[in-house]
This record gives structure tokens, C-alpha cells and sequence, in this order.
């Protein structure tokens, strides 16, 4: 189902510290990454959002393209590539944070990732998970979320609140999630009202 402003704006009002109802553009604006903020609590909120905005999809939908244009020309992305994306990321950031933990150093654009294009980077590996079953996907993403919150959580909320710790811990957790949440929101909301999702 997709929002009005005004029901976003009644939305807001009436759950403004809620990140499982409250308008992107809203979270968008709050300082995540100030002192004050619960980082497990905001990672355990938007994981919930995301997770239950593809809830009853079947495999087939979820396969269907036109959730989002490739950023690197490529054909159209599906549910499956966002989500097998975000999975990918994790399995990523396991072995860099792990990695940061034990040397103290953090990976740099240029000397990973395509030389920091990120976008050719993500288009080269959107195999194996636009062929990948809807569930093999959803297990890899539980998975590697579950290894990645133990790994992080080694790390001082001071150490992921610092400008390599955000770039690269929170950038793998709930700020890929709100990234990828502003595509797969409305495309699986559309899934719904033109009666592909079952």
C-alpha cells in the first residue's frame, strides 16, 4: 500500500520515534549517528521495516525486473539482486571489520571495489543472486547479517561512530537497509496493488 503525504504526516505524529513506520525522508533527516542514538535498537528497527515489506512474495516475484535501473547500464534489478546485494555487502563487511578489528586499518575505496567504482563493482557481482531461489537468498542474508552484528559488536559504539567505523559498519547495516528500503518499498508495494505478489 502506498502513503499520501498527509497519512506519512499523521504517520510521523503519532510514532515519531518509531524507524519501523516513520517516512524515509524523516529518518533520512534524524542524525543517525549521533551519541544519543541506540545504534542496535535503530539497526533491529529497520531490519524489521525491510524484511517485512517482501513478506508473502513468491519466487517468482521476487525475480520479476524493474525494482530499480542499474546504476552501470546494466538491465533493470530485481528484488532478488537488491536483497542479494545487501547479502553480499554483509559477507563483505565480515571479513573487512574483522580485518579492521585485527590491524586497526579500514579498506579504502581505491584499493578495493572496482578502484571505488562502487556501481560497476555491484553490477559485476549481481550473479549468483539474480538466479539464486528466494530462499537460499533470505538464508545467506540471515546469515551473514547474524555473523556481522557479532563481529561489530567488538567494536565500541565511539569506533563505528567514527568516520571509517560509519563508512563502513553502519554502511553494511541499517544504512544499506534505508538505502535499499526507498526502492523496495514502492516496488514491492506496486508487486501488491497489481496483484503479482501471492
Amino acid at each position: 500500500m502506498t502513503t499520501s503525504p498527509d497519512s506519512d504526516a499523521s504517520e510521523e505524529m503519532t510514532h515519531p520515534g518509531d524507524l519501523r513506520t516513520a517516512p524515509l525522508t524523516s529518518i533520512r533527516s534524524r542524525d543517525l549517528r549521533a551519541p544519543d542514538r541506540d545504534l542496535w535498537a535503530d539497526e533491529a528497527a529497520l531490519w524489521d521495516r525491510m524484511t517485512r515489506t517482501w513478506a508473502g512474495l513468491d519466487d517468482a516475484a521476487w525475480h520479476l525486473p524493474g525494482a530499480a535501473p542499474s546504476d552501470a547500464g546494466g538491465p533493470d534489478w530485481s528484488l532478488a539482486e537488491h536483497v542479494g546485494h545487501i547479502a553480499d555487502w554483509q559477507e563483505l563487511a565480515i571479513d573487512y571489520t574483522t580485518h579492521a578489528i585485527e590491524t586497526g586499518v579500514w579498506p579504502s575505496d581505491g584499493d578495493y571495489y572496482e578502484d571505488g567504482n562502487f556501481d560497476a563493482f555491484n553490477e559485476r557481482r549481481r550473479e549468483p543472486w539474480a538466479s539464486m531461489p528466494r530462499d537460499e537468498i533470505l538464508g545467506r542474508l540471515e546469515a551473514a547479517r547474524r555473523r556481522l552484528l557479532e563481529v561489530a559488536q567488538r567494536l565500541s559504539p565511539e569506533t563505528i561512530r567514527s568516520d571509517d567505523g560509519w563508512d563502513w559498519v553502519y554502511s553494511a547495516l541499517h544504512g544499506h537497509y534505508l538505502d535499499h528500503l526507498a526502492v523496495i518499498e514502492p516496488w514491492t508495494a506496486e508487486l501488491r496493488r497489481t496483484g503479482v505478489a501471492r
